[in-house]
């Protein structure tokens, strides 16, 4: 969805799940204070990033390793990477509902259903894997 927002601040207000929006959001910056937060507005969404994927090419604005991005119905959750060969949300996908979780998308509607635990470690994988083609970019 895009949202004609100048800040990460303005984004989230306009968000019709502020307070999930609010929820991750600061959770996320609390967890992995080492991912950097920015505010990226492409042709069709607006949405938040954190850190930056080893394989980005210059001006792609899909470069983050994850992004909070506001859906009319629920809150988009991307997280990027490969465990076993398989996106990493392949990985977790028992501990969502099927209609929750996509490739790379889990589509969230309430943080009294998000396992904390569960969604760290997919974060934690993720950043392995992009240290891991950062090695290998270097090798």
């Amino acid at each position: 969805m895009h949202v004609p927002a100048h800040s990460i601040e303005e984004l989230i207000q306009a968000s019709p799940h502020q307070a999930l929006f609010e929820t991750l959001d600061h959770w996320i910056q609390l967890t992995f204070p080492a991912l950097d937060r920015r505010l990226i507005q492409s042709g069709t969404m607006t949405f938040i990033g954190y850190g930056e994927l080893a394989t980005a090419t210059e001006g792609d604005v899909y470069d983050s390793l994850i992004a909070l991005a506001p859906q009319k119905n629920y809150l988009s959750c991307y997280i990027v990477g490969e465990k076993a060969g398989a996106p990493i949300l392949r990985s977790y996908q028992a501990h969502f509902a099927a209609s929750t979780v996509g490739k790379v998308c889990l589509r969230l509607k309430n943080s009294h259903t998000i396992d904390f635990a569960i969604l760290e470690a997919i974060i934690k994988d993720s950043i392995a894997w992009n240290e891991s083609k950062k090695t290998n970019a270097k090798s």
